[in-house]
């Protein structure tokens, strides 16, 4: 690839509208001011070759011009007259007009028409710095004023537009890089900043804790020093009056005044003083007493505490020994005296019941009088004041304690006894039941210490099952049984039927009879009296004749017996919306329960009661086609067939009398079945009796569905 073409990034000659595409690209990345000689190369070679593409075009597209005149040379500082017609139809551009100062410039201006070249400026003073008047340079490329039509035709790029483009961008591009330049430098000297500040702060928190350790060293040395001296002195002084005091012969109560002392107990622990100490047990003869007070001192009765104090221990271990020994005498024989004392509690009401009284006074008196006798035996030829007091305290205390029994014998055993065995008023509550009642059975409370809190203060339970069968009993005054008064109060007859009913309940998969207890959030040990057995509408009779069976066996138990149960027991539909529809009540004091009756109710009105009840709750008792007028009065009817299922029947009478709606209740598949009073009169048939719509019934109580004729037969 030649010049100029290299220059401009093409690959060879081309027309003029690439050559103009690939200068306003190059005009992008090269500007004056940054790439003066750049400019200045693609500049020339934009020119030269547009003047190429120019030529190659007329050659192509141009006839042969015709030969030109020859004309002479106008004489030197004459104007030289153009003839711009000429000119244009060369191709060339008008050239300027010449100036005064032109005379140092000659130019060919035929040779440059011929070329296509551009008019040259004349240069100005300043152009050692050259500036470029780019407005002037686009006109010069661009603009053509006397081109002809079909090269006007060719020119189709805005460079105004391109090199503005090109300008903007490269400003754009200088702009940012001078902001990221000055933001790096700026984020450079605030780090170089925070660099500095966290060196000078790290620089004076060395040097403050080196003159802080230097401060701690020096201080812990000076009192290292200060305490060493003050061990030393005390030491020694502790030593020095240890010396004198023996020398001196002082008293025991000298001795553990100054083992008490501040002094000593503070430097008691020192290497130093129990060095010396050992020393001066070892080769001084000292007392046993102080040996003792100097155990005492140390703590050793209650161990050694450190390994260096153990040789001082075997030393003064004998002392505390024989101290020990020579003590503990006389608390033997005021605990030898207590247990005397307790065992003739316990004896002296047998024997003074069995009238060995006078003997048992021998016995007493001599074995008195000889323990007496051996107590103030003087040891040793010396008399012992401490321990003859002791034994003479231990002795009057046995002595009054005989004549005390002696004469009080008799009321004060039996007030004991009594005591004894009644010392917990549940277990005689506990002992009353059993008697009474004949059931074996115990206190919660006592059970275990799990159940030691006020809520299982009254708490029993029966042995035959602890976990289950609890009931509720406390004492109630004096136990008096022909006055009617047994000493206590109990649930226990009403949990007893309860347990009883519960389980009859469970043995005929019928609805729990705790339901009332159970709605009132009461404990497994109480209950509300009232016994609910919740029976099915229909199919109950055996259970009901079962339950009076029951109640006849438990009329017949102990504890039947003893206390009458106080409570109901109520017999009633499932929940409806409107509460449960009661078939009998019964209470134990109004005698013996009527089953064979209360069946017959059951059977014969119960389930016609239910099924109205549930004919109101669903809002069928009128005429429910229209929904307006009045409620009809419900009737029983008996049992009829209706699509092969046995059914009871109702009607609805209206204020007439007259038969309004004719009512079939399935309760097994909850289908309710209403035909008009004179439907089967106008001659239909149960296959007009099809499905109407479904009910619902309360909230979750389940669901109901109705059937009603389609059609009606006039």
């Amino acid at each position: 690839m030649s010049w100029p073409w290299s220059q401009l990034g093409l690959p060879g000659p081309t027309d003029l509208s690439e050559v103009r595409h690939a200068y306003a690209e190059k005009l992008k990345t090269t500007h004056p001011e940054e790439d003066p000689e750049g400019f200045q190369r693609l500049h020339s070679a934009y020119q030269l070759a547009s003047r190429m593409a120019r030529q190659q075009k007329r050659r192509e597209g141009v006839t042969p011009p015709e030969p030109q005149i020859e004309r002479p040379a106008p004489p030197p500082g004459e104007r030289q007259k153009f003839n711009f017609d000429e000119l244009l139809e060369k191709g060339g551009e008008r050239p300027r007009r010449p100036r005064e100062d032109d005379e140092e410039q000659d130019f060919d201006y035929d040779e440059l028409l011929q070329e296509g070249g551009e008019q040259p400026r004349r240069p100005r003073e300043d152009d050692e710095e050259q500036d470029f008047d780019y407005d002037e340079l686009l006109r010069e490329e661009g603009e053509q004023p006397h081109l002809h039509k079909e090269e006007e035709e060719e020119q189709d790029f805005d460079f105004d537009r391109l090199f503005a483009e090109g300008e903007a961008e490269r400003a754009e591009a200088r702009r940012r890089r001078a902001e990221e330049r000055r933001r790096a430098q700026a984020q450079s000297q605030a780090w170089a900043r925070e660099r500095q500040k966290a060196k000078d702060w790290t620089q004076k928190r060395e040097q403050w804790q080196r003159q802080e350790q230097r401060s701690t060293y020096d201080r812990e040395r000076w009192d290292q020093y200060r305490q060493q001296e003050d061990r030393w002195q005390n030491t020694e002084t502790i030593l020095h009056t240890v010396e004198m005091m023996y020398n001196a012969r002082a008293g025991l109560e000298a001795w553990q005044k100054f083992f008490q002392s501040p002094m000593f107990q503070q430097n008691k622990n020192s290497l130093d003083v129990i060095f010396g100490l050992e020393d001066f047990v070892s080769t001084k003869s000292l007392s046993r007493e102080v040996q003792f007070a100097l155990f005492m001192a140390y703590g050793f009765d209650k161990g050694v505490s450190r390994p260096e104090l153990r040789p001082l221990y075997q030393m003064l271990l004998p002392a505390w020994k024989a101290e020990k020994k020579a003590k503990g005498f006389p608390w033997k024989i005021v605990f030898w005296a207590v247990l005397i004392d307790i065992a003739l509690l316990f004896a002296i009401g047998p024997v003074l019941d069995s009238g060995l009284l006078p003997g048992f006074i021998i016995i007493l008196t001599l074995g008195v009088i000889g323990l007496a006798k051996g107590w103030f035996k003087p040891a040793g030829g010396r008399l012992d004041r401490r321990k003859t007091l002791l034994r003479l305290v231990a002795g009057v205390v046995l002595i009054g304690l005989t004549a005390l029994l002696i004469t009080k014998g008799p009321s004060l055993w039996n007030r004991v006894n009594i005591q004894l065995l009644t010392r917990d008023p549940r277990e005689q509550t506990s002992r009353y039941m059993e008697q009474d009642f004949g059931e074996k059975m115990g206190s919660l409370y006592n059970m275990s210490a799990y159940y030691a809190s006020d809520t299982y203060s009254n708490v029993f339970y029966l042995d035959s099952d602890p976990n289950n069968k609890q009931f509720l009993a406390g004492p109630d005054g004096d136990r008096d049984v022909k006055n009617g008064q047994p000493g206590y109060t109990t649930n226990f007859p009403e949990m007893m039927m309860l347990w009883a009913l519960e389980d009859f309940a469970y043995q005929r998969k019928i609805y729990n009879v705790d339901s009332v207890d159970r709605d009132q959030k009461l404990n497994r040990w109480e209950t509300g009296g009232t016994f609910v057995i919740t029976l099915p509408a229909d199919g109950a009779g055996e259970v009901i004749t079962d339950l009076g069976e029951l109640l006849e066996e438990l009329s017949q138990e102990q504890w039947y017996q003893v206390q009458t149960p106080q409570c109901e027991l109520v017999l009633c539909s499932r929940q409806m919306i409107e509460g449960r529809l009661i078939l009998f009540r019964w209470h134990p004091e109004d005698g013996a329960f009527d089953a064979e009756g209360v069946r017959e109710l059951y059977e014969t009105s119960f389930a016609h009661s239910y099924c109205a009840q549930l004919i109101r709750e669903l809002e069928l008792d009128w005429d429910f086609i229209r929904e307006d007028g009045e409620h009809y009065t419900l009737t029983n009817e008996g049992t009829a067939q209706m699509k092969g299922k046995n059914c009871y029947k109702l009607f609805g009478l209206n204020e007439s009398g007259a038969v309004a709606v004719e009512y079939y209740v399935d309760l097994e598949t909850s289908n309710i079945y209403c035909v008009p009073g004179n439907f089967w009169e106008t001659g239909n048939s149960e296959e007009q009796i099809n499905f109407y719509r479904l009910l619902h019934w309360g909230d979750n109580l389940g669901v109901v569905n109705l059937f009603y004729p389609w059609l009606q037969v006039n």
